[in-house]
């Protein structure tokens, strides 16, 4: 019975019949509640289907699906559906050369530092003037904290962080290490701004995340959960309640295969 109802709820969303009853947001929250493969599977069933329809309904899909599978403040925010829609759009036949452009650009930031892969290393410098590489990190997971001392929503964020039990038990048997990491280059304002000791705070003093770009932070604060080799679990969570759900699923998982760590966390 579900399987029929969420086909029903795609197919209108796609431009079928009942579409104004419908939408991609309540077709994409359906398929967000499946198993992870099975979601990713339906997704695809999902583009194909909408594209077959024609340009038009199928532009309009994508469009939705870029704001919100891309924004990390949205509860629909999936960075692997996302480069699935991304991808799908970049060879479509129904649309045109010029309007693939956009999803090409796109796929270019969404690969980068993609779940499942390895992330690029970040080099930062601790208040002591100590300096440090994440690659050099040895616990089982690592959860990225990117701040900024001039945001308010990292405030808010770092007053939870101070009360956080299951990050502090984590840290304390060696099963997480949380590295903050302030991006930019106002340091007198960072070497000014109060920390969780349980924390790391670094600063990437050699300026590539922003110079480089080699993470994309759409806002702030995020984070991204990495395993042992660094490979991403969460990308851009801009949610702490995610992030905590996350590596409460993923207890007993440290040896796991990266799919299964995936899994886990869908």
């Amino acid at each position: 019975m579900k399987m029929v109802l969420v086909a029903v709820v795609m197919m209108a969303a796609a431009g079928g019949v009942g579409a104004q009853e419908a939408s991609p947001q309540r077709a994409l929250t359906a398929i967000e509640a499946m198993p992870r493969q099975q979601a990713i599977g339906e997704m695809s069933k999902w583009l194909d289907s909408s594209a077959k329809a024609g340009g038009k309904g199928y532009k309009k899909l994508i469009a939705s699906l870029e704001e919100m599978l891309s924004e990390p403040t949205w509860d629909t925010h999936n960075e692997e559906l996302f480069a699935l829609a991304m991808e799908h759009a970049a060879t479509a036949p129904c649309l045109s050369d010029n309007e693939r452009l956009r999803p090409l650009m796109l796929l270019e930031v969404v690969r980068k530092n993609a779940p499942g892969t390895a992330c690029h290393d970040i080099d930062y410098e601790t208040l002591d003037g100590n300096r440090s590489k994440l690659s050099e990190i040895a616990t089982p997971y690592t959860l990225i904290y990117f701040n900024d001392p001039e945001c308010l929503s990292c405030a808010k964020v770092k007053m939870r962080l101070d009360t956080c039990t299951l990050l502090r038990n984590m840290v304390a048997d060696s099963t997480l290490t949380v590295l903050g990491i302030y991006p930019y280059d106002n340091t007198r304002e960072w070497k000014l701004e109060p920390f969780p000791g349980y924390v790391i705070n670094g600063w990437d003093y050699k300026q590539e995340i922003e110079g480089e770009q080699s993470y994309d932070l759409m806002t702030m604060p995020l984070f991204y959960l990495v395993d042992r080799e660094k490979r991403v679990i969460l990308k851009n969570e801009a949610s702490l309640n995610r992030v905590l759900k996350s590596l409460a699923r993923l207890k007993g998982l440290e040896e796991s295969s990266i799919e299964e760590k995936l899994d886990a966390v869908w």
